[in-house]
């Protein structure tokens, strides 16, 4: 049996998780239980650079995976960074199960193997690696190495295509490349989840593959609104007097002649090419600097520019300016690469230019000025470059205006409407909490409680005529004017009184269990160094300790295995939907605050507004088809209410219609 399986790791009372970790992992849980055909064997989570995506791939496997997994990154760089948190073998101290605590026996940690290919000729070297792939439980490594050129070495060509039950795809939106797809052609997995930092519609829909896509999503907004990233502040460069020369016409222009003749993407991708337009950009990121580090001395500047010769001048002009800088590109070897991005961590020096080079899961937090030098069309390449430095710095040193992201560039870039995304996300992070909770509250209602609910909605002018007797759980009765929650469950054996004194437990077990864990290897360590024990008795104690933590919280999760499958589904549901609701309002014509989907009652003209009777009318008719209040559905229970959320949703579209394009964000 798969280790998977056979051992219990600390999730859902884990202390050292960040929630959306734990969210991520019972949506992933629930999606499985609820779909288990293969039709819908990938699945999409979607959370911003820093919010802790690694360690969701850690914990993915767990309870989910019946055999081995395949962790896919989209290069190299990221392919070493992602091993580190999994390399069992050589450093088990540094995985994310031993740090966060996840697994108590480290002599139970899957065992993970980094595939970096082998020389062909050498058939005992190739022996050897294949014998590393059958003995791991993980196996990393970046898409070059599944399908690349060389057939010899590609780890497809080597592998039966059931060698994988689970593949977990870093940086997912590469997804929809050519080499992405043959290996999920070869590969019959049972589960591909995805997991991707670039929440933008474009890109959703390239890597969604069913509409329960994606299975949970955290915005950028809730990070920094929970503070698990650092808040984004703009700051553009205003030019007083620009004048622009056209070499084919050899006439000059002011900046308002420029963008009417000659166009906004002439303009802007001169000023992005401009010395002059440049240094202003770079002495004001300088300034931004010297001002942080006044609080933090180890602040840094990424610089993003259009191309390696744009790279290498813009390099040039911040040394001339005197801060210590170099440049990455694909062009240098990968030594070269390594050896500039060690100095760049080890503060070696202040400004890293790249082009595309550290896209996608670079990871430096001391990163806080993104200096940007080029033009973006989409969303996608602009978030990837602000999202380097997203990522939170977490010393005890640091300020409060450490954790600020500055973005730099000149306005006329034309950047502006790609930066308003970010302008309100706190906000925004807040709004989307408080509308979870709401929703949560209808739905803990049981169904006596919530009474004869919606009303048939109103037929809009713009409507098709439809087949009245189609169920969408419509029914012409009465209102509900008052709300009083009386919690999760009632009706249930596992109720959420149960289910919380479970996590109360199991929490207050999970934390004795991490204290007195580490306390007690710390004794043994201090026994070490003072030469009371030597040292393969200390690893005998310490192998021992770990083994019997493992152990009683293995016996704990096992007992209640059934409550907590059962309560994750309850919460994956009431995310999902939230998402799900929240995305529709996105493009629709509809306004949550409005009423159109309400006809009002001539007794009572107390209105429900449209997200309400969205949610409220779906749980009514979950209620019709199952007859069981929310606490007692099971997975394919909610299954079913997924579907019919998606059906009520593309009903509401193609009869009230959607936003104009220049209004869907």
């Amino acid at each position: 049996m798969s280790i998977f399986q056979t051992v219990s790791a600390a999730i859902l009372e884990n202390p050292n998780l960040h929630l959306p970790q734990i969210k991520a992992y019972q949506s992933a849980i629930a999606h499985y239980e609820e779909f288990p055909d293969f039709s819908c064997r990938e699945s999409l989570i979607v959370m911003p650079t820093g919010t802790g995506k690694t360690g969701v791939m850690s914990i993915l496997p767990f309870g989910l995976s019946k055999g081995r997994v395949l962790i896919i990154t989209p290069g190299k760089i990221v392919r070493k960074t992602v091993f580190k948190s999994f390399d069992s073998v050589n450093n088990p101290e540094n995985t994310f199960w031993y740090k966060q605590k996840v697994i108590f026996d480290r002599k139970q940690f899957p065992k993970s193997y980094l595939y970096q290919g082998f020389n062909p000729k050498n058939q005992s070297e190739k022996m050897a690696m294949i014998k590393k792939l059958n003995m791991s439980d993980i196996v990393v490594t970046n898409i070059h190495k599944i399908v690349g050129s060389n057939q010899d070495v590609n780890l497809a060509s080597i592998t039966d295509p059931d060698f994988f039950d689970m593949i977990i795809i870093d940086e997912a939106h590469h997804v929809a490349a050519e080499m992405w797809q043959q290996t999920l052609n070869h590969y019959k997995a049972s589960k591909v989840i995805k997991l991707t930092a670039t929440p933008f519609r474009s890109d959703r829909i390239e890597i969604s593959n069913h509409p329960y896509d994606p299975i949970y999503e955290y915005t950028l907004g809730e990070a920094i609104s929970d503070g698990l990233v650092k808040n984004v502040v703009k700051g553009e460069d205003i030019p007083g007097y620009l004048e622009f020369y056209d070499p084919q016409t050899n006439e000059k222009y002011d900046l308002q002649e420029a963008k009417q003749i000659l166009g906004n993407d002439w303009v802007s991708k001169s000023i992005a090419m401009s010395e002059t337009c440049s240094k202003q950009v770079i002495n004001h990121s300088k300034e931004i600097l010297n001002l942080k580090r006044k609080s933090y001395p180890n602040h840094q500047i990424l610089a993003i520019t259009c191309n390696e010769e744009h790279a290498q001048d813009v390099s040039k002009w911040f040394n001339e300016s005197g801060l210590s800088c170099t440049y990455v590109s694909s062009n240098l070897s990968d030594r070269e690469i390594d050896n500039r991005l060690n100095d760049y961590a080890n503060g070696i020096y202040d400004v890293m230019v790249s082009i595309q080079m550290l896209g996608e899961g670079y990871d430096n937090p001391n990163i806080s000025v993104i200096s940007i030098f080029r033009p973006f069309k989409t969303m996608s390449p602009y978030a990837q470059a602000i999202g380097r430095g997203l990522r939170k710095i977490r010393t005890s040193i640091v300020n409060e205006i450490d954790n600020y992201c500055n973005v730099v560039y000149h306005q006329e870039l034309g950047l502006e409407t790609l930066w308003n995304y970010y302008k309100d996300q706190e906000l925004y992070g807040e709004v989307i909490k408080k509308q979870l909770e709401d929703i949560t509250e209808q739905l803990s209602f049981s169904f006596e409680e919530l009474g004869l609910v919606e009303k048939k909605p109103s037929l809009n002018k713009r409507r098709n005529q439809i087949n009245d007797s189609e169920d969408y759980g419509f029914i012409n009765v009465g209102t509900i004017s008052s709300y009083k929650s009386k919690g999760l469950g009632k009706q249930d054996g596992f109720t959420e009184d149960a289910y919380q004194n479970y996590l109360t437990a199991s929490y207050k077990l999970v934390k004795d269990l991490q204290n007195k864990t580490t306390e007690e290897i710390e004794k043994i360590n201090k026994m070490l160094s003072d030469g009371i024990i030597d040292e393969k008795y200390a690893s005998i104690l310490i192998s021992t300790i770990e083994n019997q933590s493992q152990s009683e919280f293995n016996q704990t999760f096992t007992e209640f295995h059934d409550m907590v499958i059962s309560e994750t589904l309850h919460k994956d549901f009431t995310n999902w939907l939230n998402q799900k609701v929240e995305d529709f309002f996105k493009i629709s014509s509809l306004e949550k605050k409005g009423n159109e989907l309400y006809l009002a009652n001539p007794i009572d003209n107390n209105e429900i507004d449209n997200i309400g009777y969205i949610v409220k009318n779906l749980y009514q008719s979950i209620y019709n088809d199952s007859k069981k209040n929310i606490s007692t559905l099971n997975a394919k229970d909610f299954a079913n209410a997924k579907q019919k959320l998606i059906e009520k949703l593309q009903f509401y579209t193609e009869q009230y219609g959607i936003k104009n394009e220049e209004d869907i964000k």
